[in-house]
């Protein structure tokens, strides 16, 4: 059983260009299903409603996707807009990127700096009327929120919808952000629906899909690179295939987080039905005393450290229960002191309760 280190920060570093893309399908089940991505590209789709513009923040490698679906959605809903993906990799001022989109999209731009800002006086000319500007951000514009209030105050229901994508780092609490509407849960039903098929019993999956949710850090696309038989079977060398030199401690955490979660219920169950078949057993032994002056009354007072103590000492257990309730009771003890559990013993911990 491997020692578990308290989780570091994280220096992982993946080459996005060498994973496997979503196909359409995958698409399709991330953004229009799970719900918190749902939820997001609403909130995205509601601004374009208002012809209002919007910064939203994306992990980069899920970008593309995300870029994808919200053209589709437009294109669907407005058949008469015209949907633009601009890049913007300046590092200018708020002035310098104004003339770069005006530059693109309406030349004829006459800037009036009687307006104190160039987004409010482009919303107010109705530049980009019939327009939906999705906007590539490569750097990170300190004006960004100020461009899309700017904007708002004074756009009009001709106007036209400005949609910032950025992937920059810590993004400023104002922007609308991906990661606030999922949950592991989203990630998890995302994971699980992608293993339907995969040689896994349905304990497994839960379990699996569950540690892909954690690893993948809210990434439709590792999420989807990570939803594999081999992240269960082969752990951190399987990870190490799509994140290289992805880091042992972290993964170690997820995995003791997804095995406490999974397993201290399994070994309760286990607890109880070794108490079931032995009851009169262990009640003929009744009462003892544990070793921190504990009074142990009932069969159902037993810890499995105090099973396997009396149950060894008083030979209370068949063979094949005293098997498993060493097994139970080990991994007990492991996952108590932060340590997680190898690959064999958590298969026979599954399947004896399944």
């Amino acid at each position: 059983m491997a020692k578990l280190k308290v989780a570091t920060t994280s220096k992982n570093k993946t080459d996005f260009n060498k994973l496997q893309p979503l196909n359409d399908e995958e698409l399709d089940s991330w953004w229009r299903t799970v719900p918190g991505a749902r939820r997001f590209t609403g909130e995205i789709m509601a601004a374009v409603d208002e012809h209002c513009a919007i910064a939203a923040h994306i992990p980069p490698e899920d970008e593309a996707g995300l870029i994808q679906i919200l053209t589709e959605k437009i294109q669907r809903k407005y058949i008469s807009q015209i949907v633009e993906i601009f890049e913007y990799d300046g590092k200018g001022d708020i002035e310098d990127f104004a003339d770069a989109l005006t530059a693109k999209f309406e030349p004829n731009f006459r800037r009036d700096f009687t307006k104190d800002s160039p987004l409010e006086d482009l919303a107010q000319q109705n530049s980009f009327a019939g327009y939906v500007i999705i906007i590539k951000l490569k750097n990170k514009l300190k004006w960004l929120t100020a461009a899309v209030t700017d904007f708002n105050r004074s756009n009009s229901l001709e106007g036209g919808a400005l949609i910032f994508i950025t992937t920059e780092e810590n993004p400023p609490p104002s922007i609308t952000r991906l990661s606030d509407f999922l949950t592991p849960y989203d990630v998890q039903f995302f994971v699980i629906n992608l293993l339907e098929n995969a040689r896994l019993n349905s304990q497994q999956k839960l379990y699996t899909s569950t540690l892909a949710a954690k690893l993948s850090k809210q990434s439709a696309l590792i999420a989807k690179n990570l939803a594999k038989t081999e992240l269960y079977n082969y752990g951190l060398d399987f990870v190490r295939t799509v994140i290289p030199k992805f880091d042992a401690n972290i993964f170690n955490r997820a995995v003791w987080e997804c095995q406490a979660q999974f397993l201290l219920p399994a070994l309760e169950q286990i607890r109880t039905q070794l108490i079931e078949k032995n009851f009169l057993m262990i009640k003929r032994i009744l009462p003892k005393t544990d070793e921190f002056g504990r009074t142990l009354e009932e069969p159902y007072d037993m810890e499995l450290r105090h099973l396997h103590h009396y149950g060894g000492k008083f030979q209370i257990f068949q063979y094949s229960e005293w098997e498993i309730l060493e097994l139970a009771y080990e991994a007990r003890n492991a996952l108590s002191h932060l340590k997680t559990i190898d690959l064999l013993p958590l298969e026979k911990i599954f399947s004896f309760v399944k």
